[in-house]
């Protein structure tokens, strides 16, 4: 049997409803995993999928679910939530904070971001300037989580060049000022 292709969004084929396949990854995302990729920034938000859909215990409560790994995030799905809380993403930013950081996160620099801020009283930390527009205009809460940690200074590994980063409990944004926004944040 032949199956059609139509080209999608960002050059994806259609290979069946409610797949999409990317040739740049070869991998495909169906389902609640499309929707809400689809539904949260796509491309810009979450990269290509980097994995097909498994299972995977989590480390968060030890139950095994469905994920699919994204080049900047991880999609859960608990169908034991009713949607929109049955995709959920994983604790990246937390699982990176912890690895960078064991012995705790370094001390925040206050001139670092400035502009507007918010105190997240969950937390006692604060998200300002460029980083607080992304956060609010890319999901908030739901998709980036609660800031662990305030905007500091850290060296970019690759070229040793300083850069403003800050960890939230599902992301770490990178202030990239040589970008106009919205790229300025990544």
């Amino acid at each position: 049997m032949l199956v059609a292709l139509a080209l999608g969004a960002y050059g994806a084929r259609k290979v069946q409803p409610g797949c999409r396949t990317f040739p740049e990854t070869g991998r495909t995302m169906c389902g609640r995993f499309l929707e809400y990729w689809d539904a949260h920034g796509g491309l810009a938000q979450q990269g290509y999928p980097i994995s097909g859909e498994m299972a995977e215990r989590s480390d968060v409560d030890g139950k095994t679910y469905p994920v699919q790994y994204f080049e900047r995030a991880v999609f859960e799905r608990h169908p034991e939530n009713r949607p929109p809380y049955d995709v959920l993403v994983s604790l990246l930013g937390s699982m990176a904070l912890r690895e960078h950081f064991p012995a705790g996160p370094p001390p925040a620099d206050p001139g670092a971001m400035p502009g507007e801020s918010a105190l997240f009283p969950e937390t006692g930390k604060r998200v300002s300037g460029a980083f607080l527009a992304y956060w609010r205009a890319n999901g908030g809460l739901a998709q980036q989580g609660y800031p662990l940690t305030d905007a500091f200074y850290m060296s970019d590994s690759p070229s040793g060049q300083r850069r403003i980063v800050q960890y939230f409990e599902r992301a770490v944004f990178e202030y990239h000022p040589e970008n106009a926004p919205p790229y300025n944040v990544l």
